[in-house]
């Protein structure tokens, strides 16, 4: 059994307006299914917490990992990266450390690739990583450079690998950037996380397209993301439990570029579905996480 976790930062739900909303103005055939509940399961969760203000990075993030409410840790919405309170709230338990402690860091397979700069910024203390980055760092998780990228054993987080292509490095496959390298790299992932108990990938651009507020890019980018989890669902192994969810809206309301108040989707496909049933809040994920890396019923 394993789980792979999609994380998609800022991707709320919102009103189906093509006028604002990518995901009502190009065709979505995989999302569709999933919000339609005929891949597995779909509901939609509360981020705010019944906190006012704009959900936040960082609190939404630690409360997925953790389950705890981490907007009442720090008193309000906060982020986008984790001070100090919200690295010793995260010390105090999280599944992805908890999975890398109990089965090796190495059966923690981190999806998301990145290029040299990002870790010669880190070593340098000049770049403060995510919520998830910092627990995986944290639980010892390798995290992949541009030469596993090259190999296929992990993705790039525009999907397409549009962005490493410009560094000439061409995505696995040789397929160009768009629609097509986006599905290739979800088959890509579906064999990965085959070969481990959890696999977390880190969408952080999806948030970063909700911020640039360009309407004609975000359908663009919602285009490559249904054909990314085409692929991913397509090619996943019947064993492999998929999780797919947000820590807040942004992306599904392109009219002002910030976050937003919408609830965030939370879909699951695989045999352990059923453990994330009557989830209603960014609280209820890591509960069921748990269940579903145990292999523990709903």
């Amino acid at each position: 059994m394993s789980v792979a976790f999609v994380f998609l930062d800022g991707v709320g739900v919102g009103p189906d307006d093509p006028a604002t909303n990518p995901f009502a103005g190009v065709p979505t055939p995989t999302w569709d299914a999933l919000a339609g509940g005929r891949h597995g399961t779909f509901t939609t969760l509360d981020a705010t917490l019944g906190v006012a203000g704009r959900p936040q990075s960082a609190t939404g993030q630690a409360t997925l990992l953790s389950g705890r409410d981490a907007v009442a840790a720090m008193d309000g919405h906060y982020g986008p990266w984790p001070g100090p309170t919200l690295k010793r709230f995260l010390a105090a338990g999280e599944w992805l450390g908890e999975t890398a402690a109990r089965h090796g860091p190495d059966a923690v397979a981190w999806g998301s690739a990145y290029p040299r700069g990002f870790f010669d910024a880190l070593a340098r203390g000049r770049l403060r990583p995510n919520v998830p980055v910092h627990a995986a760092r944290e639980a010892g998780v390798t995290l992949p450079d541009l030469d596993a990228y090259a190999r296929g054993d992990a993705v790039a987080a525009d999907l397409d690998g549009a962005a490493f292509a410009a560094m000439g490095v061409d995505p696995p496959g040789g397929a160009p950037p768009g629609p097509a390298a986006a599905e290739a790299a979800g088959r890509r992932l579906a064999r990965r996380a085959a070969t481990a108990a959890l696999t977390f990938l880190d969408v952080w651009t999806s948030d970063a397209a909700g911020h640039a507020a360009d309407l004609a890019a975000g359908r663009a980018y919602v285009a490559r993301l249904d054909a990314f989890l085409a692929g991913l669902l397509g090619a996943r192994n019947a064993a492999t439990t998929v999780v797919i969810t947000s820590d807040h809206g942004n992306l599904e309301d392109l009219g002002h570029g910030r976050h937003t108040r919408a609830p965030v989707p939370l879909a699951v496909v695989g045999p352990h579905a059923d453990a994330f049933a009557g989830a209603t809040s960014l609280l209820d994920v890591a509960p069921a996480v748990r269940r579903a890396l145990d292999g523990t019923p709903g």
